[in-house]
């Protein structure tokens, strides 16, 4: 089967002219899925998911209301992820306090939004075609997942 123009001109680096057509079901929705089935396969057994890192239940009033206030103040203005220079140096300073070590907060602090896009972006910078990885499993899958995309090939230890 042939492939419209533009799915031809996808990089190999995120799947080539395959990319976006596989039909594989994505990671967490395979672990949505197992823990519907859990649930109800066993209605009275209390399920512990140590699965995807997002909150099942609302916030709590409060909170929702102190983001609401914070979120209407000008000086809150601005992109969340842009680490001011504030937050820089109390990561140095942490650093010193719990690991010991000198750091400077301009040449040696990279912020991120969070543990996910940091761990995705790490094997952008090592990875080569063929490099091997090695993984945790249980563990955090984004850093393997990345890893495949620029030709990592990954092997899972327990």
């Amino acid at each position: 089967m042939s492939h419209p123009y533009i799915q031809n001109l996808f990089a190999e680096r995120i799947g080539g002219n395959r990319y976006g057509l596989d039909t594989a079901i994505y990671k967490f929705e395979k672990i949505k899925r197992a823990k519907r089935a859990a649930m109800e396969a066993r209605p009275d057994t209390e399920l512990f998911d140590l699965g995807v890192g997002e909150p099942d239940e609302m916030a709590f009033p409060e909170v929702v209301q102190a983001l609401v206030s914070e979120a209407q103040k000008p000086e809150n203005r601005g992109y969340a992820d842009n680490g001011g220079p504030r937050l820089k140096e109390a990561a140095a300073t942490y650093m010193k306090k719990v690991c010991g070590v000198d750091l400077d907060p301009a040449k040696h602090i990279l912020h991120s939004i969070g543990s996910k896009a940091a761990l995705s972006i790490l094997p952008a910078a090592f990875i080569n075609p063929g490099d091997v990885v090695l993984m945790t499993t249980p563990g955090y899958p984004v850093f393997g997942t990345h890893a495949k995309y620029y030709g990592g090939i990954v092997h899972n230890l327990p």
